[in-house]
Order: C-alpha cells, then sequence, then structure tokens
C-alpha cells in the first residue's frame, strides 16, 4: 500500500501523510467514545477541537466538516464557527475541474456530484447509528452476564439483529458510494482529456 495515500487523500510530503494516519487513527478514537446521540457534548467536542487547531490534515478536515454538517441539521445552529485552515494549498480532487474549467456542465457530472455528497452524508449517519447500537449491545451483554435473573434474551436478540441490519445497510451504502466515486473519478477524466483534446485542435 502506498504510504502517501491516506483516506483516498495522496500526500507528496511522507511527514504530512504521517500526520494524516496518526488524525486517522484519534478520528477512530473520537467516534468510538463519544455519543452521537447527545448533541451538546458533540458540540462542545467540535468546539474545542476547532478551538485548539486539533486537525491540520484534509483527513481530519473531513471529519471535522462531517461533524459540522450533522451539528447545523440536528440542532439547526447556523452559528458554529467555520474550520479553520492552516494550509491554503489544500484542493480537494474532485472540484478542481470546475474551478480550473467553469465552462464545463456536464448535467450526470453535477447529477453524480449531489448522489455522492447525500450518500456521503447518510454513511456518517449509518456511522452513528451503528455504533450507538453496538453500545446497547454491549450494554445489554453485560447487564446479561453480571444478572442471571434478567430475562432480555429475546430483546438481546432483537438488538443484535438489528444491528447486523444496520451493518449491512452501511456496507451497502458504502459499495455504492465507492462506485459513485469510481464513476465521477471517470467522467473527470474523460472532461480532462476531451479539454486537452478540444486545446490540441485549437492549435
Amino acid at each position: 500500500m502506498d504510504e502517501h495515500i491516506v483516506e483516498g487523500y495522496y500526500f507528496e510530503d511522507i511527514r504530512e501523510a504521517g500526520k494524516a494516519k496518526k488524525e486517522y487513527f484519534n478520528i477512530c478514537k473520537i467516534k468510538s467514545s463519544i455519543s452521537f446521540d447527545d448533541l451538546q457534548g458533540l458540540k462542545k467536542m467540535y468546539l474545542k477541537l476547532v478551538e485548539k487547531k486539533y486537525f491540520s490534515t484534509p483527513v481530519g478536515y473531513a471529519f471535522l466538516q462531517d461533524m459540522r454538517e450533522y451539528l447545523v441539521e440536528n440542532l439547526q445552529d447556523n452559528d458554529l464557527p467555520l474550520i479553520n485552515i492552516a494550509r491554503t494549498n489544500i484542493v480537494k480532487v474532485p472540484d478542481v475541474i470546475n474551478e480550473k474549467h467553469p465552462e464545463v456542465s456536464s448535467e450526470k457530472y453535477k447529477k453524480l456530484r449531489n448522489e455522492y455528497g447525500k450518500m456521503k452524508k447518510l454513511k456518517f449517519r449509518l456511522q452513528i447509528a451503528v455504533i450507538s447500537l453496538l453500545v446497547i449491545v454491549v450494554g445489554m451483554l453485560y447487564i446479561m452476564a453480571t444478572n442471571e435473573n434478567v430475562g432480555y434474551f429475546n430483546t438481546e436478540e432483537k438488538i443484535v439483529n438489528k444491528y447486523a441490519a444496520w451493518e449491512e445497510r452501511l456496507e451497502n451504502r458504502e459499495h455504492e458510494l465507492d462506485l459513485r466515486e469510481d464513476e465521477l473519478n471517470l467522467l473527470e477524466e474523460e472532461l480532462n482529456n476531451q479539454k486537452s483534446t478540444d486545446s490540441d485542435t485549437g492549435k
């Protein structure tokens, strides 16, 4: 595996790639330790991460942006502080074509971009749901193990089945998201090739 690639981002500087890997590891720990049902607690966490400038790579910024969108949607709070980008030379790959070639207006490209964004948000929500349900399952198992008089076998089975169904749904969404991303990449390559052909013809 290329050491320069972390979560879909390519870093020319291997040291930056190392930072991104550490940030991804910390993001995983944050997701497993906080309750996404506690919106106020999640808001405090977001404010703290932004204030302390805890993240400094695109991997961390993407996580903060997902968290911000989730809070804005669920708290109806549009006054959350914006994410302070420490570096100005970071460009998200899918947006480069539109910025460099504003004359390109492919309806298919716009549709894929919109679907990709929606599926990415849905994936984030499903991850939250799966984590929350996993906590419930662990709690139920703990109760079952420590209290022999509690008859929650049927309830436990239902929760486990529900968790399994959500996890399967999340995997399906991730697969669909990967397919959409591949379509976007192919379309962007076609647009770039067309642009190059047009430029050569113009010469």
